[in-house]
């Protein structure tokens, strides 16, 4: 199911509202669970193939397109924390206005709290040994719900 702010629509435009919605969920799902922080900040990624399969009906170039212009309007940021220099994995965070919007917002705070906690394939990393390039298609961010609800 599709979930996006109408404000943000209007204020960064439909198909970036609707990444950037997915986005959110991700990174304040890793903040609950303590995982992906670096500078400071909480990231969420994945390959260009798991972005298209999460938005199918966007292509690769509305997909990127989308990325930059978030960046360009201040929205998000990126970075790369990869251990391989062949990796070209982006991460993505929100910029800080951005986060303390998100955490004022009572939505959010709803949706966090009614999501689940990760699958750890390793209970004692606590996920926080995570790859870059995801081993699993089907489920690169590790969590059985990806839907705020």
């Amino acid at each position: 199911m599709l979930r996006f702010d109408e404000a943000t629509a209007s204020k960064y435009g439909l198909k970036e509202a609707i990444i950037l919605h997915k986005i959110i969920f991700y990174v304040l799902v890793n903040e609950k669970d303590g995982r992906n922080h670096h500078k400071g900040k909480y990231w969420t990624f994945n390959s260009r193939a798991e972005w298209r399969s999460i938005f199918p009906f966007f292509s690769d170039m509305q997909i990127w397109r989308c990325f930059k212009n978030l960046e360009k309007q201040s929205a998000l940021v990126s970075d790369s924390f990869n251990r391989m220099a062949y990796d070209k994995t982006r991460w993505y965070s929100l910029s800080n206005n951005l986060m303390e919007e998100v955490k004022k917002d009572s939505y959010w705070t709803k949706a966090i709290r009614k999501s689940v906690k990760p699958i750890c394939k390793n209970e004692i990393t606590h996920c926080k040994n995570e790859t870059p390039i995801p081993l699993d298609s089907h489920n690169n961010n590790n969590t059985v719900n990806t839907e705020p609800y």
